[in-house]
C-alpha cells in the first residue's frame, strides 16, 4: 500500500509543516489543533492546505470542509478548530468497515494479480457496474445524505455517491494496491452549465492519465463505458477544467481503445473492423474515432453500419447508437 500525497509535495516548507500538524490533529480527533506558525494565517493559505489535505487523504472523511475555522491569540499562537461530522467511536466503526470492504474488494477483484493496467480496469469496471451516482446528494434538507455522498463512506457502505466520494474511493482502492492515484478537482460541463467536479489522475507504468469514473458510471447503461478511461489532458480538457496543477497527461498508451486496437483514423479502417466483427457474429461495436474522421455525422455512421449489417441482402436492420463527439467515441448495437 502506498500513501500518495501529491498535493503535500506541492506546498512550501511552512505550508507542509502546517499540513502535518493539521493532519496529526485530525487523525487524533482533536478539537483545537495548534499549528507551527507565528502571526495570522491567511484564508487563501488555509484553503490551499485544507484542500491539499482532503484530496490527499480520503480517510479523513469525517471533517466538515465548509465549517473549519482558525484563530490567533494575543501572543501570536494560531490554532485550527475543526468541526467533525462523527464522534471518535463512530469514526472507528466506519474505519473498520471501510478496511474490511477494501480488503474484500481487493480479493474479489484480484487486485494483487496482473499488471497495473489490469488492476485499474477491474476497479473502474466494478464502479461502473456497482456504484450509482447519488442525484439527491446535494439535498440540504437531508444533511446526512449530503455528507455520505461526498466521501468514501457513501461508496463503500451505500454504493452510492457523488463525484467527490467516487473519486476519493477510486484513490483509496488504487493506492491500496500500490498504484499512484490522486484526486483532481475543478469544473466540468453539465447540461450546458459549469459545475464543480472531481475525478482522478492515475499513474500506469510511469505515464499519468486522466480518468473520470463518475462520467463513465453515468454512461454505463447496460454496458461499461470507457469514454474517460486513461485519456490525455487534451481530450478531457474539452469538457473539464482543472483548478490546480496535476501531472501532465499526454500518453494514450494505456487508453482503453488504444490497448484494444479500437481507435480508427480512417473510414476504411472502421469498415474493415465492423465487417470482420459482423462476420464473427458480433452485434455490438465500441470504438474511438481519431483525427478528422471524428467529424463524421451520426447519421452517416449509422447508415454505414446498417448497410454493412444488411450485407446487400436488403434485410431489415436497425441500429442503436450512442456517440460522444467530445472524446470521439461511439457505441453501436445491431438489432
Amino acid at each position: 500500500m502506498i500513501v500518495d500525497r501529491y498535493y503535500y509535495a506541492q506546498l512550501n516548507k511552512q505550508e507542509q509543516a502546517i499540513y502535518k500538524a493539521f493532519y496529526k490533529g485530525l487523525m487524533a480527533h482533536e478539537d483545537i489543533i495548534p499549528i507551527p506558525i507565528r502571526g495570522q494565517l491567511s484564508k487563501e493559505v488555509f484553503n490551499k492546505i485544507f484542500l491539499a489535505m482532503t484530496r490527499d487523504n480520503p480517510l479523513i472523511y469525517y471533517v466538515n470542509q465548509s465549517a473549519c475555522n482558525w484563530a490567533t491569540d494575543m501572543f501570536g499562537h494560531t490554532a485550527i478548530c475543526p468541526q467533525y461530522f462523527y464522534n471518535k467511536d463512530t469514526v472507528k466503526k466506519y474505519n473498520r468497515n471501510i478496511e474490511k470492504t477494501v480488503n474484500n474488494l481487493a480479493g474479489q477483484l484480484r487486485l494483487t494479480e496482473g499488471t497495473d493496467y489490469e488492476k485499474e480496469l477491474r476497479v473502474h469496471d466494478w464502479f461502473c457496474k456497482n456504484v450509482n451516482y447519488d442525484f439527491k446528494g446535494t439535498d440540504m434538507d437531508n444533511l446526512a445524505r449530503v455528507v455520505l455522498s461526498h466521501n468514501i463512506v457513501g461508496v463503500f457502505a451505500k454504493q452510492k455517491a457523488q463525484c467527490e466520494g467516487i473519486a476519493k474511493a477510486v484513490k483509496v482502492l488504487l493506492n491500496a494496491v500500490d498504484i499512484k492515484c490522486i484526486v483532481a478537482t475543478g469544473d466540468a460541463d453539465a447540461n450546458g452549465s459549469r459545475e464543480h467536479h472531481a475525478w482522478n489522475v492515475v499513474d500506469i507504468d510511469g505515464n499519468p492519465y486522466q480518468v473520470d469514473v463518475t462520467w463513465d458510471i453515468g454512461a454505463s447503461k447496460g454496458r461499461v463505458s470507457y469514454d474517460y478511461f486513461n485519456v490525455t489532458d487534451e481530450i478531457i480538457g474539452k469538457t473539464h477544467k482543472l483548478e490546480d496543477k496535476v501531472p501532465e497527461c499526454t500518453s494514450l498508451k494505456d487508453n482503453y481503445f488504444e490497448r484494444n486496437k479500437l481507435t480508427f483514423k480512417s473510414k476504411s479502417q472502421l469498415i474493415a473492423y465492423i465487417t470482420r466483427e459482423i462476420a464473427q457474429g458480433q452485434t455490438e461495436f465500441y470504438f474511438r474515432l481519431d483525427g478528422m474522421f471524428m467529424k463524421m455525422r451520426r447519421s452517416e455512421l449509422a447508415g454505414m453500419v446498417t448497410k454493412l449489417a444488411a450485407g446487400g441482402n436488403g434485410k431489415a436492420v436497425r441500429v442503436q447508437q450512442v456517440s460522444n463527439e467530445k472524446v470521439g467515441t461511439c457505441w453501436i448495437r445491431i438489432y
